[in-house]
């Protein structure tokens, strides 16, 4: 008798208790995580969101002009997914009363290979090069971590900076040891570390207790690259007073322009797409 009477103590307070925090949380008027906040003095502890698991699903679109002669570059998804070796993205937000640190990860690591076709001699026909395999790998990031500040409820001002990363790999190897021109070696195209100093402004609105939408963009004001412009929109749906799916789209434009031997060029790549993720708050 006595496990049983124990037994419905627990269920009555796994019922009762949620209710009593929802109720600690309007005389506080504060909702849980950094989504969105209401004037309160009284309340100024840390709070956190992680969104992880998160997917990103971009295309990648691009342009090479150099001097009126246009380059157009274009990579859909399923491209890029096919040869996705390893990628991932992530959000951390940390917030103490109006001012908000954040995280934001995203990484990519694709590669793809092709055979080219063998050389023969024009008049025996015998094989001076063998058929080769070029493989090439690609790594890019774009890390951005900022400070922002809440100037309204749901609106804030946002700065900080943006880390760009890209490698680009080149390995040729033959596929036969026919003939006697043979390339075996690998290639390093590009490597860069830039930095950007960003500023942006995002604002979040929840129109009911489950949904709300959220938008921000930022566009660099100094550093490497010449322009660099970001967007984000999203739909929230909250569940479970910890839980957020975010489904939303992401648009992220890193270009530069250069003069090499009297020759000016303009390079410009834009990564877009839908985006799903997970968030958790604490």
């Amino acid at each position: 008798m006595k496990h049983l009477s124990v037994l419905l103590f627990a269920l009555a307070y796994l019922c009762w208790a949620p209710n009593v925090v929802a109720e600690e949380d309007d005389e506080l008027g504060y909702e849980v995580g950094p989504d969105t906040y209401k004037e309160n003095p009284e309340y100024d502890d840390w709070n956190y969101l992680v969104a992880f698991p998160m997917i990103w699903a971009p295309s990648i679109n691009g342009s090479i002009d150099s001097e009126g002669e246009i380059l157009d570059i274009e990579i859909p998804f399923s491209d890029i997914f096919k040869n996705l070796n390893f990628g991932v993205i992530g959000e951390l937000y940390a917030q103490k009363g109006k001012w908000l640190y954040s995280l934001r990860l995203d990484y990519m690591h694709v590669s793809s290979s092709t055979d080219t076709e063998g050389l023969t001699g024009p008049l025996t026909g015998g094989i001076i090069a063998p058929a080769h395999r070029i493989e090439t790998t690609i790594q890019m990031a774009a890390n951005d971590l900022l400070v922002g500040y809440e100037l309204y409820p749901g609106l804030r001002l946002l700065t900080g900076v943006r880390h760009i990363y890209a490698k680009v790999d080149l390995a040729v190897s033959p596929l036969s040891d026919d003939g006697f021109i043979h390339i075996d070696n690998k290639f390093n195209i590009s490597k860069t570390h830039d930095f950007d100093w960003l500023v942006g402004v995002t604002y979040r609105y929840w129109f009911s207790d489950d949904w709300g939408i959220a938008a921000s963009v930022d566009t660099k004001i100094y550093g490497d690259n010449d322009r660099d412009r970001g967007f984000n929109a999203q739909a929230i749906y909250r569940f479970g007073g910890l839980h957020n799916v975010w489904i939303g789209y992401r648009y992220l434009e890193i270009g530069n322009d250069s003069v090499e031997n009297g020759i000016s060029t303009k390079v410009d790549f834009i990564q877009h797409g839908p985006q799903l993720g997970w968030a958790f708050t604490f």
